[in-house]
C-alpha cells in the first residue's frame, strides 16, 4: 500500500527541482516512475500525476502553494 503522504512529499521535492532547473520534464517522469506514478501535467504552478492505490486509480495534483488535490473516484483512468 502506498502512503499518499509519502507520494505527496516526493512529488513536492521533484516539482521543486523542476522549478529550480535541476530536473527536466523527462527527469520528473523518470523520478515519478520510481513510485509507479504517471505524469500528466507539469507547469511552474502544479504537477499532476496518477497512480494505483491498492486496486484503485488515484490522481493527485500538487500545487506550488502546497495545496493538494486527490481524486479517487475516477470514471476514466488516467
Amino acid at each position: 500500500m502506498k502512503a499518499q503522504a509519502k507520494i505527496k512529499d516526493y512529488a513536492q521535492i521533484v516539482h521543486q527541482y523542476y522549478l529550480e532547473g535541476t530536473f527536466t520534464k523527462e527527469d520528473v517522469q523518470e523520478w515519478l516512475g520510481e513510485l509507479d506514478c504517471e505524469l500528466h501535467d507539469l507547469t511552474k504552478y502544479k504537477i499532476v500525476f496518477s497512480y494505483f492505490d491498492d486496486w484503485y486509480p488515484t490522481r493527485m495534483t500538487v500545487y506550488k502553494s502546497g495545496r493538494i488535490k486527490v481524486e479517487t473516484d475516477l470514471d476514466e483512468f488516467p
